[in-house]
């Protein structure tokens, strides 16, 4: 097989296992056979081009040609219209909404189709013009893992170590194919030779024996490349897009229609801190008292502290149940806020709450109750007026002193306890709730602990330490902190002691002017959520009361509450303290259960684009750079005949000076050489000399003369290129080395 055709099968193989990474964006499969079809075609025309003397500029513009044809007769055979002049920006608009609008794995849309199958052909293009038209096969990777990229840098979940191995396999199959060459091109003079050699020897019925050099190329692929893929799989599960199903291993975030939230607890401590203390919301309420505005919360807890982990968000304005809850429906209360001077990606709202009315693009998660934009936008948010009808969950103390610790549907992440807590954050969790013999009681004892003006106090003031030094500093060392500290503090002293946990972040309830409240940025707070049966996630406060007031009721726990008897078991339902059904109002939100489930994140594909674009730019801005520095090599080859080493050495040396902003002198060889020597030092310009003279003797005499001459050619022109390049600066070996002008001056 010829090498040329060897180095096209191996990039078809590797891109057909390529576009298998980009299954998960789409349920829609036919965009597979078609970009397998086009990927063949187009590497098929680069083989033709290239062997007709065609270079790699003029081939791969005849690709990219061939892929905008390719691509109307596609949008054609889509629509049958024959104005594609109106209808194929049309089909693109069409797939880019869809994109938009629609969730991972995306049904079947002929604009995504379109989409598809386009920008993979350009990819496939790009790599035959890496590995066949540059020569340069190591790069394929670079298109490879675009594909690759694509669906794991936009989803944020793992891709699957199929998918991994579809990338590296087609890789290896490029390295292979450029391997088996090399070894064609190194024993190919062999058969001239009179040894008798094991690879070349005459056979006794008179033919030739086969090179053993292809089974030496596959025995070494395999001794490479097994190591190698082990270890790219090792490295791999520790990274954020590959894990390893059924094995355990792996940080990716995995599940189903996913989305990463931004991590409010960020802008916490810089909000704490404004300069100005503004207003950011204003809202009022048909019920007594102000109320917590709460944007998400933090079920995730690691040496990094409290965090956000993927959820699944369903459409609709009418949410689920509030987890854990199985009482009787509470008091109803509806809350209109206004935002401001702030903007989230978070629609901040009373919990539990059960509907809304905010205009924009929105979405819930039904185990947190948390409403984010479909779209990460944080703009809707912006100056943004919207209605919440909530339920005031408000249990006693003597409920919550009979009810155990739940276990929710989230409890692997929200009741773990990390193996790597430092111990002594576990013995102190311990000693505070030392002679509590209930969860609620322990719960009660962590928060006094907390809010003792005598054990800790209230700073804003920035601490030393991240994650569990930070906790360790806060707990047992300067004992100074802010609300983010006493609440990761108690949510992580409540997963020591058996009670699931996490960490809310949203706004005190505010300044009361009226009848309306006043939310300023410095109102942003943090606060822990503990779970109890038959109540779910309920709030407890244990920062100081010079930030936040009065705890809770329900967190302080009265005589009954605190000594419990022995009869009463831990209740799963609520007492009858909430009101009936019969005295709930008419216009409950359980009276419009919540009937879609449907997942709605949106793919990034904006942040995406983004990318693609600033690769494709990086990509043009190097081409310039990496086909000057082909040629170069090109010229500078000594396995050529000598008359062509001369000429080439020749042209490389002119390029060379116009590249660096010269002028290329006129008249015959030797009058350049006088020319352009008087810029040189001696010794440089005795050897241009020589250059000038070698070149005269290729194109007038019958013969160069005496061969040695034109020996260390390639090491002289290279002297010369930097004695040329010797009084450029630094901004002209710049341009010259990305921009050189030689590579677009008319030939």
């Amino acid at each position: 097989m010829r090498a040329d055709t060897r180095l096209g099968l191996a990039t078809v193989l590797a891109m057909g296992l390529a576009t298998l990474t980009v299954l998960p964006l789409t349920s829609d499969r036919l965009f597979v056979p078609l970009t397998w079809l086009g990927t063949l075609l187009l590497c098929t025309l680069g083989l033709v081009l290239r062997r007709r003397g065609a270079g790699a500029s003029l081939t791969f513009a005849t690709q990219l040609l061939a892929v905008v044809i390719g691509s109307l007769v596609l949008a054609y055979g889509i629509s049958g219209d024959p104005d594609l002049l109106t209808r194929y920006p049309r089909l693109w608009a069409r797939g880019v909404l869809h994109m938009q609008t629609q969730s991972s794995p995306m049904g079947a849309d002929p604009g995504v189709l379109l989409i598809f199958v386009t920008t993979i052909c350009l990819v496939a293009a790009l790599a035959d013009l890496v590995v066949s038209g540059l020569e340069r096969p190591a790069w394929a990777v670079a298109p490879l893992a675009t594909l690759f990229a694509v669906p794991a840098i936009g989803l944020g979940f793992d891709t699957g170590v199929l998918s991994f191995a579809c990338l590296a396999l087609g890789y290896l199959a490029v390295l292979v194919a450029d391997a088996l060459n090399r070894a064609a091109a190194w024993n190919r003079g062999l058969s001239a030779d009179s040894s008798r050699s094991e690879a070349h020897r005459t056979t006794a019925t008179g033919t030739r024996a086969r090179s053993t050099a292809g089974p030496a190329v596959w025995r070494s692929a395999g001794l490479l490349a097994g190591p190698a893929v082990v270890l790219a799989l090792v490295l791999g599960v520790l990274l954020p897009t590959i894990s390893l199903p059924g094995l355990g291993v792996g940080n990716g975030f995995g599940g189903n229609g996913p989305l990463q939230l931004t991590d409010p607890s960020l802008d916490l401590k810089r909000n704490l801190n404004q300069p100005t203390n503004r207003v950011v919301f204003r809202y009022t309420t048909d019920q007594p008292g102000g109320v917590y505005l709460r944007m998400a919360a933090l079920p995730q807890f690691s040496d990094a502290g409290f965090g956000n982990t993927q959820i699944r968000l369903n459409t609709g304005t009418n949410l689920s149940e509030p987890p854990g809850y199985s009482g009787q429906v509470p008091r109803v209360r509806t809350t209109k806020i206004t935002s401001v001077d702030f903007s989230s990606q978070y629609l901040p709202a009373p919990y539990a709450a059960r509907t809304f009315t905010a205009a924009g693009e929105w979405s819930y998660n039904s185990e947190s109750l948390t409403i984010v934009n479909s779209e990460n936008r944080s703009d809707e948010l912006t100056n943004l007026s919207y209605e919440v009808r909530s339920w005031d969950i408000a249990p006693t103390a003597e409920d919550l002193g009979r009810a155990g610790a739940g276990s929710p549907a989230d409890g692997d992440v929200t009741a773990e306890v990390p193996r790597d807590l430092p111990p002594e954050l576990v013995e102190l969790s311990r000693q505070v709730t030392r002679g509590a013999d209930t969860p609620y009681a322990r719960a009660a004892a962590i928060q006094a602990y907390l809010r003792d003006a005598d054990n800790f106090t209230y700073d804003t003031q920035q601490r030393p330490g991240t994650g569990y030094q930070a906790l360790v500093n806060f707990l047992t060392v300067d004992r100074r902190g802010y609300c983010e500290q006493f609440a990761s503090a108690m949510a992580m002293m409540a997963r020591v002691n058996g009670i699931p946990s996490r960490v809310a972040v949203g706004f005190l309830p505010g300044s009361q002017v009226g009848d309306t409240y006043d939310v300023s940025v410095r109102d942003m707070h943090a606060w822990p959520e503990l779970y109890f049966s038959g109540y779910g996630w309920v709030r407890f406060e244990p920062t100081p009361g010079v930030q936040t007031g009065s705890p809770p009721p329900w967190t302080v726990p009265t005589d009954d509450a605190d000594t419990p008897s022995a009869s009463a078991a831990p209740s799963s339902a609520p007492s009858s303290a909430a009101p009936s059904a019969s005295t709930a109002p008419s216009t409950a939100p359980q009276d419009t259960p919540t009937t879609t489930t449907e997942t709605t994140t949106s793919f990034p594909w904006r942040t995406v684009f983004v990318v693609a674009g600033a690769v494709v730019l990086l990509l043009l801005l190097a081409a310039p750079a990496v086909l000057r520095v082909r040629r170069r090599r090109s010229r500078l080859d000594t396995d050529v005949p000598t008359d062509e080493q001369v000429e080439a050495a020749w042209a490389e040396l002119r390029d060379t000076v116009l590249d660096f902003g010269g002028t290329w002198p006129e008249g015959t060889p030797r009058a350049v050489g006088r020319e352009l020597g008087e810029r040189l030092p001696p010794a440089d310009r005795d050897d241009l000399g020589r250059v000038a003279t070698l070149v005269e003797r290729a194109r007038y005499a019958p013969d160069l003369g005496d061969p040695e001459q034109a020996r260390g050619l390639s090491g002289t022109t290279t002297s010369l290129r930097h004695a040329i390049s010797a009084p450029a600066g630094r901004a002209r070996r710049l341009r010259a080395f990305l921009a050189p002008p030689s590579l677009f001056r008319r030939r």
